[in-house]
């Protein structure tokens, strides 16, 4: 009983993440011009609400009821976005570098789930979810972290490009004289 009480409890806290994810991809939309990244993040924010669905279907099977609803941490960390983008020169920057950060912390939530045994050995449909579910988060992680390496790419082309000479990142080591 103590190990069913646990699971519903860390599903809850998955639920409320992406509960919070999908606001918060909702603020990103709002803090960026980019019709391409509103693209990628309404994807996100939808895939958010889907996920839950599936949870909650999946605990439901179970005979488990999840109750979750966002978290004030979540509102907390919409406003820390709002801020700090607008305190940034490179708005963009600022909601990839914000969105990639939340989802490296649900990353680390599914990471702990699926290496709980319990769930392999007695609900192996949900231990199914969350492994599936987690794929899916690793393919948004990988293309956010695209359009970060892009976007830094442009960056040192303009870069480059307003200076008029190369930016030297390394000096090549000299030999010293004795």
């Amino acid at each position: 009983m103590e190990q069913s009480a646990k699971l519903i409890y860390q599903v809850n806290k998955i639920i409320q993440m992406h509960l919070d994810r999908a606001l918060g991809y909702q603020k990103a939309m709002s803090l960026v011009d980019d019709s391409d990244l509103s693209i990628l993040f309404e994807r996100c924010m939808q895939q958010s609400y889907y996920f839950v669905d599936k949870l909650q279907a999946a605990m439901a099977l179970h005979g488990m009821e999840t109750r979750a609803r966002p978290s004030w941490t979540g509102t907390v960390y919409r406003a820390w976005m709002s801020l700090r983008t607008a305190a940034s020169s490179n708005k963009y920057h600022s909601v990839l570098y914000s969105c990639m950060a939340a989802e490296k912390m649900m990353n680390l939530s599914y990471e702990l789930l699926c290496s709980n045994k319990y769930l392999q050995y007695y609900f192996p449909l949900l231990k199914f979810t969350f492994l599936k579910q987690h794929f899916g988060l690793k393919k948004i992680r990988e293309d956010l972290e695209a359009i970060l390496r892009c976007s830094k790419q442009d960056m040192g082309e303009r870069r480059e490009a307003d200076t008029g000479f190369p930016v030297v990142n390394k000096f090549p080591k000299e030999a010293s004289v004795s």
